[in-house]
C-alpha cells in the first residue's frame, strides 16, 4: 500500500526539518507515537537505529527503525518494521512560492498473515491511516508556522 501526503507550510526549511528529524520534537506532532529511543546513533545519521512505540485504538505495537537517507533541511527517510508490516517512509522538503512543501510518502508491505486479509480490510485501514496523518500534518503545520512567527519577533 502506497500513501502520500503533501502540506504547504509558511515557514523555512530549517524549522520544518527540525520538527521532522528531531525525535523529541516529532513526538509532539506524531500523536500515534507514544515514545521511542535511539538504539545506535551513527555519525552522518544514516544507519542510526531506533525503537518506537505506536499506540492505536486496539493497543500498541513496538517498531524498529533505521534511517536510510538524510539530507539536512531537505530529506529524511526511514525503514520501519513491526510484527504486522514493514514500511519505507520519506519526508521531502521543497521550497515553493515562499513556503515549504512537505511531502511524505510511505510504502507499506504487510507481513503474513495480515497480508492474507489486507485485500478485505485494506480500504478501512488505509482510511484510518489517512485520517490520522491528515490530523498530524495539520498539527505539524500549526507548530511550524507558530515557530516561524515567534522567530520573526
Amino acid at each position: 500500500m502506497r500513501l502520500s501526503f503533501t502540506v504547504d507550510i509558511w515557514s523555512d526549511p530549517e524549522t520544518v526539518f527540525s520538527w521532522i528529524a528531531d525525535p523529541d520534537m516529532a513526538l509532539i506532532w506524531m500523536t500515534s507515537v507514544a515514545g521511542g529511543e535511539i538504539i545506535d546513533r551513527r555519525a552522518g545519521v544514516v544507519g542510526t537505529t531506533f525503537r518506537g512505540w505506536v499506540e492505536e485504538d486496539e493497543g500498541g505495537i513496538e517498531m524498529l527503525g533505521s534511517i536510510t537517507a538524510f539530507e539536512p533541511n531537505r530529506r529524511i527517510s526511514f525503514r520501519l518494521a513491526n510484527l504486522v508490516n514493514e514500511r519505507d517512509v520519506e519526508y521531502r522538503i521543497d521550497e515553493v512560492g515562499g513556503c515549504v512543501r512537505l511531502t511524505a510518502t510511505s510504502d507499506v508491505r504487510w507481513k503474513f498473515p495480515v497480508n492474507l486479509v489486507s485485500p478485505f480490510v485494506g480500504r478501512a485501514v488505509k482510511r484510518r491511516i489517512v485520517d490520522r496523518s491528515n490530523e498530524e500534518f495539520a498539527w505539524l503545520k500549526q507548530l511550524c508556522e507558530e515557530s516561524q512567527a515567534r522567530q520573526a519577533f
